[in-house]
C-alpha cells in the first residue's frame, strides 16, 4: 500500500505538529499519526573524546533528562546544517566536519518524520563569545565513556540511544 493511496485529514494542528488520521481500506477506525518536521540528533565529543550533552526540563516524561544536542530541521535547511545549528545553539561548540550515520524513523506507528544521526569529532568551543548556549539548555561536558553515558539514569532518550548506537557501528565510537 502507497503512502498516495491513504490521504491525510488533519484533526488538529499546532506549530510544532499535526495529528492525521487516515484511513486505510477495511479498517472499521481511522489510523491517527503525528506529522512533524525532521529532526537531527549530534552525537559531539571535543578532542579529549568527552561527550558534548545537555540537560534540559521535559515536561512530557515530568523532569530533567541529559540528552545529546538534537533538533528539528527547519524551513529549507538541510539535515547537514540543522545538526550544525543545533550543535551551537544548545552547546556553543563547532565542529569541523559532521558525518551522517543514520536516517531513522523515530515511531513507524505514530510519526511521519525522519531523524537524522550526525556524529561530530573534535568539538571545540565556537570562537564567537555570543555562541554561549540556549536558554533553558544547560550544557554538560561528560567525562565518561559511552557504557558510563548509558548507565546514567538521566539519559533515558530511545533516540539518544539509537544515535549513539549508529555512531559504534558506523566505526565512529567505541563500545568500551
Amino acid at each position: 500500500m502507497s503512502r498516495e493511496s491513504l490521504p491525510d485529514e488533519v484533526v488538529m494542528a499546532t506549530k510544532w505538529f499535526q495529528v492525521v488520521a487516515k484511513h486505510p481500506p477495511e479498517w472499521s477506525e481511522p489510523h491517527y499519526s503525528i506529522q512533524t518536521s525532521d529532526y537531527v540528533a549530534v552525537v559531539a565529543v571535543d578532542e579529549a573524546g568527552q561527550f558534548l550533552l545537555v540537560r534540559q526540563l521535559r515536561p512530557a516524561v515530568g523532569g530533567m533528562t541529559i540528552e545529546i544536542p538534537s533538533g528539528h530541521v527547519d524551513g529549507d535547511e538541510s539535515p547537514a546544517e540543522a545538526a550544525r545549528r543545533e550543535l551551537l545553539e544548545e552547546t556553543g561548540y563547532v565542529a569541523d566536519e559532521f558525518v551522517g550515520v543514520a536516517n531513522l524513523s523515530p515511531d513507524t506507528g505514530r510519526l511521519g518524520n525522519r531523524m537524522w544521526c550526525f556524529f561530530a569529532g573534535n568539538a571545540r568551543r565556537s570562537p564567537d563569545p555570543s555562541h554561549a548556549g540556549e536558554a533553558g539548555v544547560d550544557f554538560v561536558l561528560y567525562p565518561g565513556g559511552l557504557r558510563a553515558l548509558i548507565a546514567e539514569k538521566e539519559f533515558c532518550s530511545a533516540l539518544n540511544y539509537a544515535a549513539l548506537f549508529a555512531c559504534v557501528l558506523a566505526g565512529r565510537l567505541r563500545w568500551d
